[in-house]
């Protein structure tokens, strides 16, 4: 009986263990995103250090912070999150963020793919930083509203840059990928607003 009481706890004990090791190991990113594979992440004070260069990401108050590079045969993604301490904050700061790219703030009656936003860009640093001088354009990534999924060029690479959140946290995720195929990278962005 004092055996089968030792092969209990252990196996609990190895359970747990390989579960902290796999979260630990992933942070909150997934192995895989379509045929591309998790090649390294960062969390905490390097991930926080990477977002405090990037214009768009910058401003955002961070309670947590996390990078993933993602490869495959066809391109490579890169992914910052951005987490706010509360959803409300998150949200407000997505939202001048998005502005300041040049994009609308809420509906202002463009609720179909392709709206470009407000015909003024932001002058000051998204002239400078983001290259390119062109506007987010909100795409369709999934079948449904939520999150709104904006797409910008910029120092030729294609952004993806978005907002989840729950009732306890909200993220702004930004993605930059090296593959001009833009059918290929929405595939990848949709999957990564589901898994991640």
């Amino acid at each position: 009986m004092k055996k089968i009481y030792i092969v209990i706890i252990v196996a609990a004990v190895l359970s747990v263990s390989f579960l902290y090791l796999s979260d630990s190991r992933k942070s909150i990113f997934t192995e895989r995103l379509g045929d591309m594979t998790l090649a390294r992440y960062e969390t905490g004070e390097v991930a926080a250090q990477q977002i405090s260069n990037m214009y768009g990401l910058k401003d955002i108050p961070l309670a947590k912070a996390y990078s993933a590079e993602y490869r495959s045969r066809n391109a490579t993604m890169r992914i910052w999150v951005a987490e706010a301490p509360d959803h409300n904050i998150a949200n407000d700061a997505f939202n001048e963020m998005n502005s300041g790219l040049g994009a609308s703030t809420g509906h202002e009656g463009h609720e179909y793919s392709g709206d470009v936003g407000q015909t003024e860009s932001h002058k000051g640093h998204s002239d400078n930083d983001m290259g390119n001088n062109t506007k987010p354009v909100k795409v369709d990534v999934m079948e449904f509203v939520k999150p709104e999924v904006y797409m910008i060029i910029a120092n030729n690479a294609y952004n993806y840059y978005y907002f989840k959140m729950d009732y306890k946290m909200g993220r702004v995720y930004w993605i930059i990928f090296d593959s001009p195929d833009t059918g290929y990278q929405m595939s990848i962005v949709k999957q990564a607003v589901i898994d991640i």
